[in-house]
């Protein structure tokens, strides 16, 4: 984590209680965390004992929020990555990643009643698991239990009506950003047919919109480039989407 012990989480959205729930499940690990719009002030009362909290419930209100608030989403990886380690540390125990693994299961059961229900909530999921399985690592490898369902959901993203969704494109883009070299080290056979789909949703599915159209061929040259953005390629596409 490096200098995560300096930082400042900001959860301004979280009510009180459960700030204190949060706050009590990091003890021991943050004196402060920051990044951007969230915090939690890492105050503690020394009679608080952390393998007195709900884990359980901890991980659930991390999940329902990242549900809800797509930044939250994108930051929750780092809040889940600490309170697993502050509980190895101090209570030699996995409760709270069990229930966190148990709670994305069911949501990844669900995805595409969840998709239906909400594109939001959708991508804030879709986030939100890429998220997780970028920080949690196992003898500094991802968790393999997170990589097919990784795939499935950026899969889902690479199909025709949610090309035609910007807002899924742009997803989708941001995590293979993100991710996309970690899971092909895991998966490459997997790799290679979801950009089959994306080279073929480029090249041949109307209707796309300009900027989809812009951030397809952006991330099929950066793979094609070992996941490694060119001086040319990042001044030509930051300045067509300024532009």
């Amino acid at each position: 984590m490096g200098e995560t012990g300096k930082e400042e989480y900001k959860i301004q959205s979280f009510d009180i209680e459960t700030q204190k729930l949060l706050k009590t499940a990091l003890k021991g690990i943050l004196e402060q965390a920051r990044h951007k719009k969230y915090w939690i002030q890492t105050v503690f009362l020394p009679s608080t004992d952390p393998s007195n909290v709900d884990l359980d419930k901890v991980a659930n209100v991390i999940v329902d929020q990242s549900l809800k608030d797509c930044v939250f989403s994108k930051e929750a990886g780092r809040i889940c990555y600490t309170i697993i380690q502050a509980e190895s540390k101090q209570v030699g125990q996995s409760i709270f990643r069990r229930s966190l693994l148990n709670r994305l299961q069911q949501e990844y059961k669900d995805r595409e009643d969840l998709r239906n229900r909400s594109l939001q909530a959708w991508i804030c999921y879709v986030t939100f698991i890429c998220n997780i399985f970028d920080y949690l690592k196992v003898n500094n490898m991802p968790m393999m239990a997170l990589v097919n369902p990784v795939y499935d959901c950026l899969f889902r993203l690479a199909q025709h009506d949610s090309l035609q969704k910007e807002e899924e494109v742009d997803c989708l883009v941001l995590q293979l950003h993100r991710i996309g070299e970690q899971l092909e080290k895991m998966n490459s056979q997997r790799m290679d047919e979801l950009f089959s789909l994306l080279r073929d949703g480029f090249l041949l599915q109307e209707g796309l919109s300009s900027l989809s159209q812009l951030l397809l061929l952006e991330i099929i040259e950066f793979r094609a480039a070992d996941w490694k953005m060119t001086d040319a390629a990042q001044k030509y596409y930051y300045s067509e989407v300024t532009d």
